[in-house]
């Protein structure tokens, strides 16, 4: 299961840094540089994956309760998916990832770094601040200029790893943050409950659309694109804010200034981060979440509470805010 996400970027060339419970602050805000400890191993360090692996299929694997095509399916492991393994026994390895334990067909899973390096490609690296507070830095020194801070919970995309210091993106730049203090999860198996209830929730999200009339029509895979860019940018925002995000992507298709579909939209060159990151194919290979699927509905189906706006920030502070976020 995906338990992290991050989306950075740059919006009308005003920096975002938005996050799915918190924001940037900006230096002059700030207070301490850490008031809480959660330290814990990272998938960013090589010897982490040494008994590790990942899912190399185009969907994802099964997970099996013996080493039978014949036994129970307990799971899934999305493709790219890490997980810890338990033994090699034949044809089968017997894994354990999330909250999964069984068995997965060798020739499906790659082991080692080369698990690694699937599992970046796949998802890259996201994590969660621990402390109260954590300074976004120039350079990987205490003593470097300060750009802002992160409050407890935030999300952010862990480019590498210099010492003990995690550089991290910032909009088109980069920056640094001390790395005791964010905690890096991974995204691992699904148990086949919850596989199906995500499978059903999409589906009838689906559904919902077509029964609807949306105003401008748009494929399933439109719709899937839509809702997994809403969860990027703001996933952590109210039902109104995840609309209104949507609603901006809709009014960027019918401006001349825009391309005219939601896919050539959403991945134009420099306009959103999460496509160049990786973790917008890391959400759509899992499926979004189901509220954020009904707000791409209601942005499909014409919803907008943020009027012409093309644009939206977390940190200029001009325009409309819904939220942490500022539509003009």
């Amino acid at each position: 299961m995906n338990k992290l996400w991050k989306a950075a970027g740059i919006l009308g060339g005003v920096l975002v840094v938005t996050a799915g419970s918190g924001t940037l602050v900006l230096a002059d805000e700030t207070s301490t540089e850490v008031t809480d400890d959660n330290s814990g191993s990272s998938v960013l360090d090589t010897d982490e994956w040494a008994q590790k692996a990942a899912a190399n299929v185009t969907d994802y694997a099964n997970i099996r309760q013996e080493g039978s095509k014949e036994s129970e399916r307990v799971g899934v492991l999305p493709k790219g998916a890490a997980a810890q393994v338990i033994e090699q026994q034949g044809d089968w390895t017997k894994i354990t990832s999330g909250s999964v334990e069984g068995y997965v067909k060798s020739d499906l899973l790659v082991f080692g770094e080369e698990a690694k390096h699937l599992y970046e490609e796949s998802y890259g690296s996201q994590g969660t601040v621990t402390a109260s507070s954590l300074r976004v830095r120039k350079e990987p020194s205490m003593d470097a200029g300060q750009i802002g801070s992160m409050k407890q919970g935030s999300r952010v995309e862990i480019l590498g790893q210099e010492g003990d210091w995690y550089q991290v993106s910032c909009g088109e730049d980069s920056a640094y943050m001390f790395a005791e203090y964010i905690q890096i999860e991974e995204t691992t198996a699904l148990s086949v409950a919850e596989y199906e209830t995500q499978k059903k929730e999409k589906e009838q999200a689906v559904q919902q659309v077509s029964q609807t009339g949306a105003s401008m029509s748009a494929s399933d895979s439109e719709l899937a694109i839509l809702a997994a860019i809403i969860q990027c940018e703001a996933g952590g925002e109210s039902h109104t804010g995840k609309v209104a995000v949507g609603a901006v992507i809709m009014n960027r298709v019918r401006s001349s200034q825009f391309p005219n579909s939601i896919t050539e939209v959403v991945y134009q060159s420099g306009q959103f981060s999460p496509v160049a990151s990786g973790i917008l194919s890391s959400v759509l290979s899992q499926g979004a979440r189901s509220d954020c699927y009904q707000a791409a509905q209601e942005a499909l189906a014409g919803s907008n509470p943020i009027g012409s706006a093309l644009y939206f920030n977390s940190g200029s502070g001009r325009g409309q805010q819904i939220g942490n976020q500022h539509f003009y």
